[in-house]
């Protein structure tokens, strides 16, 4: 997890620099299935690359922390039950173009054994030179423009999953037209997580009401605040920032919420830059002390992010695509005679939602390839956190971290 930690904390900062006002939610834990997906179906240079970027010896120990991640995740039986515990479901798929067939070893103990999926086949050059064919007819004058292009028919099938796998929090993750010639496989992730907050620490709805949040640029929105009547929290002040902490109900995994709040409005650059040098914070600002606030107040947010995790890759120095040698996905894939080349790219689209009862967030990652501190006691008794901040879900006994963003402007979203 670590490299998928520095990735987003590395993003963060990235579109804070830029000045950008949008608000983000990011999954490393669905980034890094994805990537543990890839690396187990490679040999080779990429092989050593991406296991030296995953921060393991060899393919034994990506497949060990693989099943692990998968074992965080809980049925969908809790969803059917209607039960409050939290729920964490994840799900994965693989798409091959019929060029490229997916060795027995690959499917059934990678795919299968680990991921819990079937590798599906479909012909993605047939069906994209159609639908270029079906296209110019209509151009032409020789269809009739109602649309439903032959190729897309993968698209919708695609996002059919990422909808189901999201429990239609996220529609889309593929465009139509997306699809070329040169597609080879697509291998996603979807994960759900459900979370109400823990009983003697629920927001009270009635408690609710707007208040300025101050942007980065000086300007105010008013927006929705929540607070409770318990003013007993898990908070600790740290060198010019603070950390709040609330549990979800419990069961068998124990999911919370970290809030990382600046003390100055104008500070989450900053913030973000002392996270990026500490690559242990999430452990370290996990041990706080139950402190007795007298202001307390959290926004309600709700938004959806798309983050080119290719791109993110690249800026951060590593070679993304990878394939650049066919035969290092043999392991994976049987590799066409004379195949110069194969492409890469993975994105991911995630939403979020906090509100007085708990938090719903999802998270679908896409890989395409183609061919060709220490703390001290607390300055002050109160979290309002009424300014641009950074947020983390983490599963405590795992430490995995499930979903990190930041709330720039609330006003903005779904």
């Amino acid at each position: 997890m670590e490299l998928c930690a520095r990735m987003t904390k590395q993003l963060l900062l990235k579109e804070v620099e830029k000045g950008n006002c949008e608000n983000l939610v990011l999954s490393p834990l669905s980034i890094d299935v994805v990537l543990n997906m890839v690396a187990a179906g490679s040999r080779g240079p990429t092989l050593e690359k991406m296991l030296g970027w995953l921060g393991a010896e060899n393919i034994e120990e990506i497949k060990s922390q693989s099943l692990k991640m998968m074992a965080v995740a809980v049925g969908d039986q809790h969803l059917e039950k209607g039960e409050e515990e939290p729920v964490l479901c994840l799900v994965n798929g693989a798409w091959f173009d019929q060029r490229f067939t997916p060795k027995p070893s690959y499917t059934e103990d990678v795919l299968k054994g680990i991921y819990g999926c079937e590798a599906k086949t479909v012909d993605f050059v047939t069906r994209v030179v159609d639908e270029y064919q079906a296209r110019m007819l209509c151009t032409n004058g020789e269809g009739d423009g109602s649309g439903g292009a032959v190729g897309d028919d993968v698209v919708d099938e695609i996002n059919l999953w990422a909808e189901a796998a999201s429990r239609g929090l996220i529609k889309k993750i593929l465009p139509r037209g997306s699809l070329s010639q040169e597609t080879a496989l697509i291998l996603a992730n979807g994960l759900y997580f459900k979370g109400k907050w823990e009983h003697n620490l629920k927001f009270g709805a009635d408690l609710t009401k707007k208040k300025p949040f101050y942007l980065l640029n000086g300007d105010n929105v008013s927006v929705p605040f929540m607070t409770s009547r318990n003013s007993y929290r898990r908070c600790g002040s740290f060198d010019g920032f603070q950390v709040l902490h609330i549990p979800y109900q419990s069961n068998s995994k124990r999911f919370s919420m970290y809030f990382f709040l600046p003390d100055e409005r104008d500070g989450l650059q900053n913030l973000l830059e002392k996270l990026i040098s500490d690559s242990g914070y999430s452990h370290e600002y996990s041990r706080l002390s139950k402190t007795k606030l007298d202001e307390f107040w959290i926004p309600k947010f709700k938004f959806s992010y798309d983050f080119d995790v290719s791109l993110t890759m690249k800026e951060m120095g590593m070679s993304f695509p990878f394939m650049e040698n066919p035969e290092d996905f043999a392991e994976m894939v049987e590799i066409p005679k004379n195949l110069p080349f194969i492409g890469s790219k993975m994105i991911q689209k995630a939403f979020i939602e906090v509100d007085e009862e708990g938090t719903v967030a999802s998270a679908i990652t896409r890989h395409s390839a183609t061919a060709g501190c220490s703390m001290y006691r607390p300055k002050n008794t109160s979290f309002v956190a009424d300014h641009p901040f950074m947020f983390m879900i983490m599963e405590e006994r795992s430490r995995l971290v499930i979903f990190t963003g930041a709330v720039l402007d609330p006003s903005k979203g779904e």
